[in-house]
């Protein structure tokens, strides 16, 4: 009876053996890394460099500076914009000149009323909330009885103001803008190319993205 006892205890102390060693990665099975190298993830060499298979690829800011994308230069006289195109073209930039129509103010309005009475009404009758200093009524145009609220140079300044008064109450009033047309010149280059090509000018760097 002992020498069973005896057999059965020295069986189990070797299975504890087993499973221990196990788990400390004695016998080389891949056990998680808080187990077997709590420190394994402070040893990878440029982890940033690891990609996910199905991923997108990080972008490289040294290759963004460095791809043609299309500029616009505007606001210039006659002289300066055959100047640019001429200084571009020295260095195989081909640009042109272009007419594009592009927002001048952004308006935050009330939709048209039937009337200017009917307008009237409902601008007395805004939330109190709403600041009324440069509200006007439209009188022409296709737009005629249209309640402007206040009007910007800017769209971030519109978005800002359309989302204050219509948590005011002005749950209907949108942005429209005025547009202008406006002469410049357009090139698809690499910008620190077209500038270094501009070098000494005025407008070297007075280019933003074509729209």
């Amino acid at each position: 009876m002992m020498t069973h006892i005896r057999f059965l205890f020295i069986v189990l102390l070797l299975l504890n053996v087993l499973v221990f060693g196990s788990l400390r990665g004695w016998f080389g099975d891949a056990d998680p890394p808080d187990v077997t190298d709590p420190h394994r993830i402070e040893k990878q060499v440029y982890p940033e460099r690891i990609a996910l298979l199905g991923g997108v690829p990080p972008a490289d800011p040294a290759q963004s500076a460095n791809t043609p994308t299309c500029l616009a230069w505007a606001g210039l006289t006659d002289v300066q914009n055959n100047r640019l195109i001429s200084l571009l073209g020295n260095v195989g930039i081909q640009a042109r000149t272009r007419d594009v129509e592009v927002p001048a103010t952004f308006k935050v309005s009330l939709p048209a009323l039937p009337t200017r009475e009917a307008a009237e009404i409902l601008a007395e009758n805004l939330s109190d909330g709403i600041d009324r200093t440069n509200l006007k009524i439209e009188e022409n145009g296709p737009k005629k009885f249209t309640i402007v609220l206040n009007q910007f140079d800017t769209q971030a300044a519109a978005d800002s103001y359309l989302e204050t008064v219509k948590n005011r109450g002005a749950h209907n009033a949108t942005i429209t803008t005025r547009n202008v047309s406006e002469h410049r010149v357009e090139a698809t280059a690499i910008p620190v190319r077209a500038e270094k090509a501009l070098e000494g000018q005025p407008f070297a760097t007075r280019h933003k993205p074509c729209r």
